[in-house]
């Protein structure tokens, strides 16, 4: 459905629904669930990064001895410029995407995420090019 919408996201409902070989009624529900999940937001697909930012980075970030994601994420969601957060394995706890408009932007979000109560440290990787997504 995505790859359809890509290509005219003002397909009719029947158009779309016949390309997908679903119901009328599937096909709506299947969009309703998109837009619920803030995937298809009015007539744009949401992706990657915002939309406009000039600048973006990915922040590998590990927590203090004690503290876990139900304690950290609640106040990273608090920094507007966060575009994603991913908990993953390994020596880093979480994966954070901050967008932003220029340098100053990111490292003000960097210093934020940093400055937070059981964030022990913060590892940055500028993104250079964006290639898909």
């Amino acid at each position: 459905m995505l790859d359809l919408l890509r290509r005219d996201a003002r397909l009719p409902i029947v158009t779309l629904a016949r390309e997908l070989n679903l119901s009328r009624s599937a096909t709506q529900e299947r969009l309703a669930k998109l837009q619920c999940a803030g995937i298809i937001d009015g007539f744009t697909i949401r992706e990657g990064a915002k939309a406009g930012a000039a600048q973006s980075a990915y922040l590998m970030v590990s927590f203090e001895g004690g503290f876990r994601c139900a304690q950290i994420v609640p106040k990273l969601r608090r920094v507007p410029s966060i575009g994603m957060i991913h908990s993953v394995t390994g020596p880093t706890d979480l994966i954070v995407r901050i967008d932003a408009d220029d340098m100053a932007g990111l490292e003000a979000s960097r210093s934020a995420i940093a400055a937070i109560d059981g964030v022990a440290s913060v590892s940055t990787s500028v993104v250079l090019d964006r290639h898909l997504g």
